[in-house]
């Protein structure tokens, strides 16, 4: 039976236009991003990282340089036979934030503001006027005794 880890299950909705990456290096910034829940950067080992994108080692450490590179996540030595603690930066955060506003602004106004149309609600509607009989023959029809 093949293992099946929360990462594969789940789905991402963003577009990638607003971080400019390549696919690959936005799945593993993403992966890196969510394991490091409290922001205090992660020290997971390579093969542990590689396994849960399901990527060869080799493939895992070209993605981390060039990610460095682009200086999407840092890396600091924690010491000899230590794994190295890794941090996605902050700003890509507050980036994508103000990328979606300036998207939601530039939807917005592309629709033609009318003044004319009413807003519907729930209690500006006109109820029907049915007689005593009308009433009482539409509660028989819908509790069955008709």
């Amino acid at each position: 039976m093949k293992k099946i880890n929360n990462y594969e299950q789940g789905y991402f909705s963003i577009e990638n236009k607003v971080l400019s990456l390549k696919p690959h290096l936005l799945k593993t910034y993403l992966y890196i991003n969510s394991l490091d829940f409290k922001r205090g950067g992660i020290w997971h080992s390579q093969r542990k990282l590689a396994d849960g994108l399901g990527i060869s080692v080799r493939s895992l450490q070209r993605h981390l340089k060039e990610l460095c590179s682009m200086n999407f996540i840092t890396k600091e030595r924690r010491g000899f036979n230590k794994t190295n603690l890794m941090k996605c930066l902050v700003g890509i955060v507050e980036k994508v934030k103000e990328k979606k506003e300036e998207l939601t602004t530039n939807f917005k106004k592309s629709f033609p503001k009318t003044t004319t149309r009413k807003k519907l609600k729930f209690n500006n509607f006109t109820g029907r006027n049915y007689s005593k009989e009308e009433w009482d023959k539409l509660e028989n029809k819908l509790l069955g005794w008709e």
